[in-house]
């Protein structure tokens, strides 16, 4: 720890591999998860340095508050991460002369720590189980008094040993990260399931017999048309039950599911091209992510014989698409041949007549330019398919 850079009474630490550097003789006690974050309180002429930018907390408690986070208690000091400051702060565990619960009323209970300065000191956790499991865990560490087996200078190292400890808080260092972003991912899961059964039961209340008010049938259309987009809405308008699962069988049936309603709601002769299908399974899955491989396995089971699906690559770029097993071509040719006896095609006049993108136009009609169901012309302002009449003979 650095004396000549100290907020009183807390110091700075001296920083090896992005922790703060091991002492002589220390040796973790206890580590609070990396997203705990805890409060750090000096009064306001000590720790005014320290007060973060937003200090709505300071003015209510009428202290400098600060946030901290990967807070550790060793042998010989109590370290975070203090947030706003982007630094590792330390209090020596020899400073401190007596803890004691302080508030639990009409305030939060924070853990009070009396140093030798006659500077009061005061952390509070995220709960007050948090904040007594803090109080409990000090007071062991003082009353052991083991920082007087080493000291408070940087413990040298050198070769091997230096190359372990370096290994070690990397490791450290890897591990924090990740149990955060864990931490924060497994959040998202859980508002995204709660986000989705929200919305199901919203559809589900709006179309209960005398649920009807004034606007609730626009309001009904619009979030029928959200959970359709999303993937979770089947042709009868009923919500789709996903898995989840990481399983390869759970892949399997959530495509299988969520691929077989966007293609019934489409209606007769429709496709999806693989890409949507990825982004439609994935939206209905919310946090339980598949890849683009899973998926296109997923496709291929499902489009075996006997599957529900028939898969299918489309124009001279060989774009996968899917359709349901029972679609024949001839089912799927019908809406261009009808749009035929009005005028000639072109992608952007059937992505607007078939509500589908300009890509997916753009393959249907060089597929059955393939299949010699349409003829095509490169005129100067655009490329326009006409009925093969060659057929006719």
């Amino acid at each position: 720890m650095d004396a000549l850079k100290k907020f009183k009474p807390f110091l700075v630490c001296h920083e090896d591999g992005g922790l703060p550097a091991r002492l002589v003789g220390e040796s973790d006690i206890r580590s609070w998860p990396p997203t705990e974050e805890m409060m750090f309180e000096l009064e306001w002429q000590d720790g005014e340095e320290l007060c973060d930018e937003v200090d709505l907390k300071s003015r209510i408690s009428g202290r400098a508050v600060h946030r901290g986070c990967r807070v550790r208690l060793t042998t010989h000091r109590l370290f975070w991460r203090a947030v706003g400051h982007n630094s590792w702060l330390a209090l020596r565990l020899d400073a401190i002369e007596s803890l004691e619960n302080w508030g639990g009323m009409l305030r939060s209970l924070r853990c009070m720590l009396r140093l030798s300065c006659g500077t009061p000191a005061y952390v509070k956790g995220s709960s007050e189980p948090v904040t007594l499991d803090l109080l409990m865990e000090v007071r062991t560490a003082v009353q052991n008094g083991r920082w007087c087996d080493g000291s408070y200078e940087v413990a040298a190292q050198a070769g091997l040993q230096r190359l372990l400890n370096n290994q070690v808080s990397k490791q450290q260092a890897t591990g924090a990260t990740l149990d955060v972003a864990l931490a924060d991912l497994d959040s998202l899961r859980r508002h995204a399931a709660e986000a989705a059964k929200a919305a199901k039961q919203v559809v589900s209340g709006l179309s209960r017999p005398g649920a009807g008010y004034e606007g609730a049938a626009q309001v009904d259309s619009d979030v029928s048309k959200l959970l359709e987009d999303f993937g979770l809405l089947q042709a009868d308008g009923s919500t789709i039950s996903m898995s989840g699962g990481q399983k390869k069988d759970d892949i399997v049936e959530d495509v299988r599911k969520v691929s077989t309603a966007a293609l019934e709601k489409k209606g007769a002769g429709s496709l999806l091209l693989a890409h949507d299908v990825f982004c439609l399974v994935n939206r209905a899955r919310g946090t339980a992510l598949v890849s683009p491989g899973e998926v296109i396995q997923a496709l291929r089971s499902c489009c075996k014989p006997g599957g529900p699906l028939r898969m299918r690559k489309l124009g001279s770029v060989g774009a996968l698409a899917v359709a349901l097993a029972r679609t024949s071509d001839a089912e799927m040719d019908a809406p261009l041949m009808k749009m035929l006896e009005e005028a000639p095609l072109s992608a952007f006049r059937v992505s607007a007549e078939l509500k589908i993108t300009a890509a997916e136009a753009r393959y249907l009609l060089q597929d059955a330019e393939q299949r010699a169901i349409l003829a095509r012309d490169d005129a100067p302002e655009c490329v326009y398919f006409y009925r093969n009449f060659f057929n006719d003979y």
